[in-house]
Order: C-alpha cells, then sequence, then structure tokens
C-alpha cells in the first residue's frame, strides 16, 4: 500500500493510499556485489504482466541471467484517471507521468522511490546503477524520473515513449530537479507511431493531441544537457523483411538509424533510434499479434531493444 500525501492525487485517487502492484526478477547466480536494477514501464492501462511477456518476451530476465541485474516491472495507479479509460489487460494501470498535476514530485516516482527501499531491504542493490526503460507512457515514466529523480536513475531508455521536455508546454506538471541535464537518454522514435505522432501535432489515435514532435523532444534534451555537434549515424541490417505494416506505411520493411551524439560535460549521452516504418510497439525479433496491426501497426524485428538499452545502460552510472 502507498501512502499519498499530494492534495492532488488524493483528489484524483479518492484516498490517501492507493495498493500498488510490481513484480520483480531478481536471478539465482546474482553476484555478491551489489546489482543493477531495471526498470521496465508498461504502457497506459497496460500491466507489468504485459511489459515482460508482450512488449520484451522476458528479453530482460535473460540478459538478467547473464549480466547479474534485478528486473522491476512497474505498474501504473489502479484508478482511471479523470479523462476516464479501463484497463487493456488484467491488473493493468494508468501511469500519467508530466500530465498529472501534482506539486515536489510525482506520485509514481514515489512509488519508484520505495520500490527502491523494499528492494534494498531484500537484496544488495547498487544504487549508483539504477535504469528506467518503458513504452508509451511507460517511456513518458521514464522520462519523468529523469526530470524528477535525477538523484535515482542514471540512464533511461523511453520507447516511443510520451514526449516530456525539460522545459516548454511538454514539462507539463513536471517539476525538474538539479542534475536531470546529466541523465543519459537512449530513445526510440517511431516514425509511423499512431499514437505518440513522430510529428508535431497530433496523431490518428490522439488527433486533438498537441505532440512537439519527436525530433524536437530529442533536440530539447541534448540542449539541456548541454550536447553539442554532429551525431555519430549507424544503421542496423535490415534482417527481416516485411516488419512495416504497409497499409499504414506504404512500404513493406522496417529499418533503424542509430544517432549518436557526442558525451556532455558530465559524460552524459544521448542515442536517438529513429525506427521508419514501425508502429507503437517494442523494437523486437518478435513480431507482435497480427490483430492488433491496424491500430498499431507492426514492429521492427531487426534488433532487441531489450539489447539495446541494457549495452546503453552498462556505460552509465551516477
Amino acid at each position: 500500500m502507498q501512502p499519498l500525501s499530494d492534495p492532488a492525487t488524493i483528489r484524483e485517487v479518492g484516498g490517501n493510499q492507493v495498493l500498488r502492484r510490481y513484480l520483480v526478477y531478481a536471478p539465482a547466480n546474482l553476484p555478491p556485489g551489489p546489482a543493477p536494477v531495471v526498470f521496465v514501464f508498461p504502457g497506459y492501462s497496460a500491466s507489468a504482466e504485459g511489459a515482460a511477456f508482450y512488449y520484451t518476451h522476458v528479453s530482460f530476465e535473460r540478459l538478467a541471467d547473464r549480466d547479474g541485474f534485478i528486473v522491476v516491472y512497474g505498474n501504473g495507479l489502479p484508478n482511471p484517471p479523470p479523462t476516464g479509460g479501463k484497463p487493456s489487460m488484467p491488473e493493468g494501470g494508468f501511469l500519467q507521468g508530466c500530465l498529472a498535476a501534482h506539486a515536489g514530485e510525482g506520485v509514481d516516482v514515489d512509488y519508484v522511490r520505495r520500490i527502491l527501499d523494499q528492494l534494498g531491504a531484500e537484496l544488495i542493490i547498487d544504487r549508483s546503477r539504477v535504469y528506467a526503460t518503458g513504452l508509451s507512457a511507460g517511456g513518458g515514466m521514464a522520462f519523468q524520473l529523469a526530470l524528477e529523480a535525477p538523484d535515482l536513475v542514471a540512464a533511461i531508455a523511453p520507447v516511443a515513449g510520451v514526449p516530456f521536455q525539460p522545459t516548454g508546454e511538454w514539462l507539463h506538471a513536471c517539476h525538474p530537479k538539479p542534475g536531470h541535464e546529466r541523465v543519459s537518454i537512449a530513445m526510440v522514435a517511431a516514425t509511423n507511431d499512431r499514437f505518440v505522432s513522430y510529428a508535431a501535432g497530433g496523431s490518428p489515435e490522439y488527433p486533438n493531441a498537441h505532440y512537439p514532435g519527436m525530433e524536437q523532444t530529442r533536440d530539447a534534451w541534448l540542449a539541456a544537457m548541454k550536447i553539442a555537434g554532429p551525431a555519430t549515424v549507424d544503421r542496423f541490417p535490415d534482417v527481416v523483411q516485411g516488419d512495416s505494416y504497409t497499409p499504414h506505411t506504404g512500404r513493406t520493411s522496417s529499418t533503424i538509424e542509430r544517432q549518436r551524439y557526442p558525451k556532455g560535460p558530465d559524460g552524459q549521452e544521448l542515442w536517438y533510434y529513429k525506427a521508419e516504418g514501425m508502429g507503437h510497439w517494442w523494437p523486437n525479433p518478435v513480431q507482435m499479434w497480427p490483430g492488433l496491426w491496424k491500430r498499431f501497426g507492426k514492429t521492427n524485428q531487426d534488433i532487441d531493444f531489450a539489447e539495446q538499452a541494457w549495452e546503453f545502460f552498462r556505460r552509465h552510472r551516477r
């Protein structure tokens, strides 16, 4: 049970505490020293189980077994926001990130702090190596942690994330803390995302939204991180053909270009993965269920982004 103190959150939830849930995977062969922790957050109305099995296909567990880290799958609030909505899967929750009015830091940031305290009571964790990733609203949650809890996370890897930014309109209700500019970012943006528009403006699912555009979001973070200079660009081999939903994209295959920018003054990095012809999903060798293609598009199958995120995380500590 998570106690609540923020008046706006109490009004929204309808009480001063709320039942929260999460899943933990701790390999049996964890090394004797402090272990890194990777948080993985689901999309809006989805669940921790959905993130583990449908997005990443337990890739993080495989990597955790190999390299010795702890995986935590978070879950949103069980209470739908004022705009309404129902969980899209059993035990689904709602992560609003910077869209939810709050003072100080958001309810979900406090939730992550409490999880780390609970983990620390049972396992030896390395608090200098805590990381966050997630899809859609889960990616927005990763951005929120960078903004409001730079004392917790060393790096984040949002995938098709709600594009919260350090300044301007897309800061919304978040309160950036000193040090947010030192959190490293590896972000995935899909050019045919029907939920979080790649270009500025609305998307097919949210036509009245005023998204800032993913490249503008990248540039806003680069400016905050004081990173300058051109990126080193590489393209991943197009190893799987037919991984783009042609009725949406006009193409048969999705490809990914990675832009790696120079390091910032404190060693912070931003890597930008531009997924051309990809829909609203997690890049993974396993294609998503065909019944979702019409609404979500297809995912890119050339890379396993869990592997990319973990390799990026390993480069960074607080």
